[in-house]
This record gives structure tokens, C-alpha cells and sequence, in this order.
């Protein structure tokens, strides 16, 4: 048996450690998630040559053409070659329409307020020192300083320039053969990445990965049998049926191989018989093509640019999509670093985009499958470039405006065609998670003290009042009394058992605990806290309370107990415009909802007269309006995260400016005795990590969940392992 394994073609032997991967992922489930190291391991190996690669074949390349050859490639296939390209990049960006929308919600992240480091596009393209630019991995400016090496090159005459070629063509050879050996190990990369991915993804991440596969496919098979045939048919003597039988062949070569290369000497020859049929092929014009196929090969083709729709896709995968404005700069690089493998290309991308660096291990998992899928279309790409470009060199390319148009038409009917349909067919089934709410409403207070939550809001001047307490007075009596905003989540709510929970109310119940007494949450307005606290009616309000400084005088706060980040929470669809200050400044008829951040409010009035400022009683009025009142609400990433979850259609916006401020307790003005008491618990709970347990719990999520271990037929079949 291992020895058919190695007989096998290379492509075989991945596809077929890809299956065995799977099949050993699903016997043992989480107990081989360790794998993914090893094929982490080899996929660094496999870039060992790349970039080095890259620059001595561009160099030796380009370097080795006659001055005409040059300037005819570069001035018309060139042309042809770019117009093809932004083709296929177009389309990708599009492509994303397809996928269904999954209404997501989560957990405040801490990412999402991290500062990404702003894109040095100068750094990115124009290489200034290119060894920094080789080592900082900058592809691009690679590219560009191989290629001008090459051009330089081409001016040069003589035995210098021969041996430079010479040795630049001597390396490439060296780095293929190292290539070829690490080919040999692929193998085990892609078993044990297929083996760790399929033991530790979850249903809903393999249906996932399902959208990825059909766009893809579609994509692919759309180019190559619709898009570039019809091209050909409209701009040259070829037709749209004989463009499909001169490919036919190398098609389904290069699809059954994997390997573009093998079936270099068929287009060669497909080309010059059917332009011989159409009298369209002198004898410059079969050199021509003699000379531009294997030329074009060494360039990214469109098979190769349909890689960038993975990255596009883990943006959706991530739940962070890729924004409008960031597929210009993605298109452009990844074209730029598609000069080399896309073993590199891909991590390049998604570190672009501030994408997860795990996710390219789905690329690698299935890039033996799409990989067939782009072997069709770079084929077609090459026949099409060939084709357009003997055309225009013997005055045979036709340009008729009916031809052109029927062209346009049918080419972007066909893409809307396929988009649709890949849209409705995925939608029936990837499905929005019908858990987050669930997950959140049946949080719970850890710290089980007697606990008394009273529903009835005190009314100052009706209910009768209490002596303001100190510590002692609040041990003698055995009862901390806590005041609390209902439905203020994640500080104070209540979940489906009709408890009160929330970080703030498990801050009570510890500090309660910590004081030896019972604990009693006792309902407040915001607009009445100080009135109430002098009233009595509670010792300490804890319910995420932001620092006011028109309460300053009227009441004390402690220390403040978290930072907060100022958000916008939208409708999802809204959530990009509320992320500039400029696209906010442009926005009309829109209203802004607040609660609490007066003063922050009274200079966003100044500052965005074009919009509207309304204060409402409680988050609750804005994620539960009946029509469109509200368009958004200012409120903290963290609460708005957590509300979010209850209500997944809507999103926050982190501003621009990441705005922060304090949410601190408050006790009476006159009660220094509890105010420092709290100040120092506060300190302790902070050194000793109880309150970073609790803002793991209520603010990141963590634990919140039962985290179930993954099926596998060991574990949940055979049952030989609990």
C-alpha cells in the first residue's frame, strides 16, 4: 500500500493524504488538533525559495529578451495582458456577492479597538533598500525591483550580460530542484493540516467552507467556458465553438495534472493551427506565438488572481469583511505578490487586511481541489492572450461596436446570472446561529451569596428613607444594599431564570460576600441616583455607571473600575458609515439616540449640525423600537457587543477617534467610610484577578459557553475514549 503511495503522481498523493487527513480528523476528533504544527512546519519550508525564485527567474526572464521582443510583448500583449487581468480582479471583487448573509453576533473582542498599523504603500511597492524589503517580506516591491533589473538588463550587450543570465537561469534551476524535493513532504503538510482541521471544525465552519468552494468553482468555470471563449469569439476570426475545441485538450490536462506547464507545447501549437485556418498566421506571427506563451506562463495569470477571493472570503468566514475601500490596495498586491506562490501571496493578503494568519490553512486544505479549477482558467487565459494578441499583430482584431456590446451584455448577465444563483442555492443551507441570544440570557452570578432583588423603584419624597450607612452599620444590620438599572447588559439584567446577573451584580454579591452579608439590588433611575443614595434607599449603586461631572458634587464616585470604548450601534448594514468622521458628516436625516455622555453629546451637536440628538430612558427604548425612530445609539463597544447578541442584526462602530471613559460605583457624598472600604476591595479584586475573571466572563464571553468536544467516531461512536 505505501508503496502505490509513492508511485503515485505528486497531485494524487495530496489528494489522497487530504482524504486520509479527513478520515483520521473524524476518527479522533480533537486529539489530533497538534497536527496542524507539523503542517504549519511544512508550509514554511515550502516558502524557503519563493521569494528568491521570484527575483531570479523575473531577472534572468525578462533579462534575456532582444530589445524587439521586448518592446512587442510589453507594448501589446502587455496592454492585452493588464485588461485580462483587471477582468478577473473585477470579477473577483464581486464574486463576495454571492455569499449568503449570515446574521452574526459576539462578544466584545478586545481586537476591535487595537490600532492597526497604517499600510506604508511606499514601503509595500517601491523598493528603497530590497534586501529590507526580501526580508520584511514586502512581495511587491520584489517584483518591481527584479523586474527593473531585468529591463536594465535588456539595454546590455556582451558576455556580461550572458553570464548573468546564465547564473540567474543556473539558480532557477537550484530552486526548483529544492522545490521539487519539499513537494515530495507536501504530502504529510496536507494530511495533517486536513487531519487537525477536520478534528476541531465545527459543523457550521465545514458548511462555511462549502461557500468558499461553490464561488470558487463557479468563478472558475464561468471564465474559462463563457467569459474568455466569448472574448476570444468577439475580438478575433475565432469562434466561440472553436475557441472550446482547441482548449479542450489542454483542459482537461491541466485540470486532471494540476500542472499548467506540461500543456505549454499544445496551446503553442492549438494557436498556430486554428489562426493557419483562419489565415492569420505569418511567420512572425508564429514566432510570436513561439515566444509569448512561455513568457505569459511566468506571469500571474487569471487562475492564479482567483486566489484573492479566499481572502475576501475568510474577511466573511472571520466575520470581519473586507471593506470597499481596501479591495483597490488587496487587487493590486495580490497581483503584484501572485509573482510568486501563493503559499506566500495568501499570508501577504491576509496580513494586509488584518485577517487571521490560521485561516490560511483552509486555503492550503483546499487549494488541491480549487487548484484544478484555476488550472481551467489559466489555461483559457493563456489561449485568450495569445489569441488577442496575434490578432491585433497580423490587423485581424475586430472591434465592432454590435459585437462589443452584445459582448458586455452577455458577460454581465451571465455574472449577475451566476451570482444569484450561487446566493439563493448557498442561502438554503448556511444559516444564521440561532444561539447567541440564548448563550447570554442564561449567564450566571458565580459567587452564591442570599441574594433579595427587588423589582419596585423607591420614590424619593414618598418612600421612606434610611440613614446613610457606613461599613460597620452595613455589618450590624447583615445587608448590603446595591442599586441597580434593570436591563443595563452586561452589568445588570436579568436572564431567563428571572435572575438578576450581570459583571456589576457579581461584583456585588463578591462584595457582599467579602463584607460577610446578604446582599439586596434595589431598581433606580439615572436621573434620580444622587437624590436616592442620599435618600438611603441603597448603600452603593454598581450598574455600569459613567462618571458624570454634573454629579460630581452631588454624590462620590470611586475609583473607576473600567475603561469603556465609545461606540455606535446601527443596523448592520450601517455599521461601515458610522467608522469615518467624514462619511457621518455627509449622513442626512438621521437621528442619534444617547442615555447617558451629555457633555460628549453637546460637542458632537457642534460638530455634526446635520444630525439629530435624541436622549431616551434606556438601551432597551433603541433595540426594541417598532419602525426606524432611531437610526443608531451611543453606547459603549462593550454593552453594545453584549446587546447585539440579543439582537443580531444590529453592529457596532467603533469611532474614529476611539474615544474612552470610566465607569466607577457611587456611594453618598458624606459616606467616606464605605467609599474607601470599596476603593481598596476594588484594589485587591483587580491585583488578585477576580475582576479580570469576571470581565472575561461578562464582557469577553469567555466561558460563557459550554464548550462541547468535537464528534468523532472514536468518542461518540465506538465510545472507546470519554
Amino acid at each position: 500500500m505505501f508503496k502505490k503511495l509513492l508511485k503515485m503522481q505528486s497531485s494524487t498523493q495530496m489528494i489522497v493524504a487530504m482524504f486520509i487527513g479527513f478520515g483520521v480528523g473524524l476518527f479522533f476528533g480533537e486529539s489530533v488538533g497538534w497536527l496542524s504544527g507539523i503542517g504549519t512546519g511544512v508550509i514554511l519550508l515550502m516558502q524557503m525559495t519563493v521569494l528568491p525564485y521570484i527575483f531570479v527567474s523575473l531577472v534572468g526572464g525578462i533579462g534575456k529578451l532582444k530589445r524587439s521582443t521586448a518592446s512587442l510583448i510589453f507594448s501589446r500583449a502587455g496592454v492585452i495582458m493588464l485588461l485580462l487581468w483587471l477582468l478577473a480582479l473585477v470579477l473577483v471583487a464581486l464574486m463576495p456577492l454571492s455569499f449568503p448573509f449570515v446574521e452574526t453576533a459576539s462578544f466584545f473582542s478586545t481586537s476591535i479597538i487595537e490600532p492597526t498599523a497604517p499600510i506604508d504603500y511606499f514601503k509595500l511597492y517601491i523598493p528603497s533598500n530590497p534586501f529590507e524589503s526580501m526580508a520584511s517580506g514586502y512581495v511587491p516591491a520584489m517584483v518591481v525591483f527584479s523586474m527593473a533589473m531585468g529591463l536594465a538588463l535588456i539595454g546590455m550587450e556582451g558576455e556580461n550580460k550572458h553570464h548573468i543570465v546564465t547564473v540567474m537561469h543556473t539558480f532557477g534551476e537550484i530552486f526548483s530542484k529544492i522545490t521539487q524535493a519539499l513537494v515530495k513532504v507536501l504530502p504529510i503538510g496536507i494530511f495533517a493540516m486536513s487531519a487537525s482541521a477536520a478534528g476541531t471544525m465545527g459543523v457550521d465552519e465545514f458548511a462555511s467552507m462549502q461557500v468558499y468552494l461553490i464561488s470558487y468553482f463557479a468563478l472558475c468555470l464561468l471564465l474559462a467556458f463563457w467569459i474568455l471563449p466569448w472574448i476570444i469569439a468577439s475580438f478575433t476570426p475565432v469562434t466561440f465553438a472553436q475557441a472550446l475545441r482547441i482548449s479542450k485538450s489542454s483542459v482537461v490536462t491541466a485540470f486532471a495534472t494540476g500542472n499548467i506547464f506540461i500543456v505549454i507545447p499544445v496551446i503553442v501549437e492549438e494557436c498556430k493551427q486554428i489562426m493557419r485556418e483562419h489565415d492569420s498566421l505569418s511567420d512572425d506571427a508564429e514566432t510570436l506565438i513561439e515566444i509569448l506563451v512561455p513568457i505569459a506562463f511566468t506571469f500571474p495569470n487569471i487562475g492564479k488572481l482567483t486566489v484573492i477571493l479566499f481572502v475576501l472570503f475568510a474577511g466573511w468566514f472571520n466575520g470581519t469583511p473586507v471593506e470597499l475601500s481596501a479591495i483597490p490596495s488587496l487587487s493590486v498586491s495580490g497581483l503584484l505578490s501572485l509573482f510568486g506562490s501563493v503559499y506566500v501571496a495568501i499570508p501577504f493578503m491576509l496580513d494586509l487586511v488584518h485577517l487571521p494568519q490560521d485561516l490560511f490553512q483552509l486555503f492550503v486544505m483546499s487549494g488541491f481541489i480549487t487548484g484544478k479549477f484555476n488550472s481551467i482558467a489559466a489555461v483559457m487565459n493563456l489561449f485568450a492572450l495569445t489569441l488577442l494578441t496575434v490578432a491585433l499583430f497580423e490587423k485581424r482584431l475586430s472591434l465592432r461596436p454590435p459585437q462589443l456590446i452584445k459582448m458586455s451584455l452577455g458577460v454581465a448577465g451571465s455574472v449577475l446570472l451566476t451570482i444569484v444563483i450561487c446566493r439563493i442555492g448557498m442561502g438554503f443551507f448556511i444559516h444564521s446561529p440561532e444561539i447567541t441570544s440564548g448563550v447570554i440570557a442564561n449567564m450566571q452570578v458565580a459567587d452564591k451569596v442570599p441574594t433579595l432583588v427587588k423589582k419596585q423603584f423607591p420614590v424619593v419624597g414618598k418612600t421612606p428613607s434610611s440613614p446613610i450607612a457606613t461599613v460597620k452599620m452595613i455589618r450590624e444590620r447583615g445587608v448590603l444594599k446595591v442599586g441597580y438599572i434593570p436591563s443595563n447588559v452586561p452589568f445588570s439584567y436579568y436572564n431567563n431564570a428571572g435572575q438578576l446577573v450581570g459583571f456589576d451584580s457579581a461584583m456585588a454579591s463578591k462584595l457582599a460576600e467579602d463584607l460577610g452579608v446578604k446582599v439586596e439590588f434595589i431598581p433606580f433611575d439615572k436621573d434620580q441616583l444622587s437624590a436616592s443614595l442620599k435618600a438611603g434607599f441603597f448603600d452603593v449603586a454598581m450598574s455600569g455607571l459613567a462618571m458624570d461631572i454634573a454629579q460630581m458634587d452631588k454624590l462620590s464616585y470611586t475609583e473607576p473600575v473600567l475603561k469603556l470604548n465609545l461606540a455606535i450601534a446601527t443596523k448592520d448594514h450601517n455599521v461601515t458609515s458610522f467608522k469615518s468622521a467624514q462619511s457621518i458628516m455627509e449622513m442626512q436625516n438621521t437621528t442619534i439616540a444617547y442615555v447617558e455622555h451629555s457633555d460628549i453629546i453637546k460637542e458632537a451637536k457642534a460638530f455634526y449640525p446635520n444630525l439629530k440628538f435624541v436622549q431616551i430612558d434606556g438601551y432597551k427604548n433603541f433595540f426594541r423600537q417598532k419602525g426606524d425612530k432611531y437610526d443608531a445609539v451611543v453606547i459603549s463597544a462593550e454593552a453594545g457587543s453584549a446587546w447585539s447578541l440579543f439582537f443580531p442584526g444590529y453592529g457596532i462602530a467603533i469611532l474614529e477617534n476611539k474615544v474612552q471613559y470610566p465607569v466607577a460605583y457611587a456611594v453618598a457624598q458624606d459616606n467616606q467610610s464605605l467609599l474607601n472600604y470599596i476603593n481598596n476591595w476594588q484594589k485587591l479584586r483587580k491585583v488578585d484577578g477576580h475582576q479580570d475573571r469576571l470581565y472575561d466572563y461578562w464582557m469577553l464571553g469567555k466561558g460563557a459557553s459550554e464548550v462541547k468536544p468535537r464528534w468523532s467516531i472514536i468518542r461518540d461512536v465506538l465510545h472507546w475514549v470519554e
